[in-house]
């Protein structure tokens, strides 16, 4: 979904530069199995501490991003984005999600130690051009800033209840009917023989006790379709990149208190190309360019 769509949407709020996604197409076609890149946050972080891990390739990726190739006449990017979800697993601990970045860019510089020249080539990109940002819980609750919308991603059935005055980034549903829905309705999913009904589980019910915090689980309960296998029409590569490309980020910053973590990566986009920061308002500390912790990406 962020792969097809963040570019377009950034594009859309700073038009005179180029975005694209990493890895890119030719990459995709030639090595699908590496696509799409795992995420380290899908577990509780705590786990990968002082450990190797996915976050470990994803800074690897970026710092060659950062750095560039001439023999390949490959240009160093002006700024890498590195952009995972939070996960509700994680949603009290963003910032031991950062330490896991922090930890696995000092092993990906420690390799270098007995080449001081390529060490420090490489710590000036991570510091000066690679950042990591969290879409908090999920990047589907960007979506839910904005109604209309919201309606690319599928033809609801519905209109979205949340608490109201709730920041997107505290995605907090007050929906009785979703909050109980034992997926009775979902025809096609009972029909299926136990084992396939376990591989077709809709995402609320799968959510258990956390699906009213759960921005994917109540998108896919809106956009019911009992006929589906999940009961649900909505897909991340269809309806959520419609949705995502055509985002409204006024929407999504209209309260400057809210959407702290996705206002902080706006803001260093603009830091970095030289552009007034379009949104003000509140940044998340784990992440925002203010901190003045001793650094070894942009922004952590």
């Amino acid at each position: 979904m962020e792969w097809k769509a963040l570019p377009q949407a950034l594009q859309s709020l700073f038009p005179q530069h180029e975005f694209y996604s990493l890895p890119t197409e030719m990459e995709v076609k030639s090595y699908g199995e590496d696509f799409p890149a795992h995420s380290f946050t899908s577990c509780d972080v705590r786990k990968l501490s002082g450990k190797a891990n996915q976050a470990d390739k994803l800074i690897e990726r970026a710092a060659a991003e950062a750095i560039g190739d001439s023999k390949r006449d490959r240009k160093a990017a002006n700024l890498v984005v590195i952009l995972d979800d939070l996960e509700i697993i994680n949603l009290h601990q963003a910032s031991a999600v950062i330490e896991v970045v922090r930890e696995a860019s000092q092993r990906f510089l420690d390799q270098f130690l007995n080449d001081s020249n390529r060490r420090d080539r490489y710590a000036d990109a991570l510091k000066n051009r690679v950042s990591f940002h969290l879409a908090k819980p999920m990047i589907e609750s960007w979506l839910f800033s904005d109604w209309e919308n919201l309606k690319n991603a599928c033809k609801p059935t519905g209109t979205a209840k949340l608490k109201e005055g709730v920041d997107p980034e505290c995605f907090l549903t007050n929906d009785p009917v979703y909050e109980t829905d034992t997926g009775a309705n979902c025809i096609k999913w009972i029909l299926f023989s136990e084992k396939k009904r376990k591989d077709h589980i809709p995402q609320w019910i799968n959510a258990g006790d956390h699906r009213n915090i759960h921005p994917k689980a109540y998108l896919s309960w809106l956009c019911f379709k009992s006929g589906e296998k999940n009961c649900s029409s909505y897909s991340e590569t269809v309806g959520g990149v419609n949705a995502l490309k055509s985002l409204k980020w006024a929407k999504l910053f209209q309260n400057q208190n809210h959407a702290c973590f996705a206002r902080s990566m706006i803001h260093d986009i603009a830091n970095a190309i030289n552009q007034d920061n379009p949104f003000l308002g509140l940044s998340a500390l784990e992440t925002n360019l203010l901190d003045q912790r001793k650094r070894i990406l942009r922004n952590l």
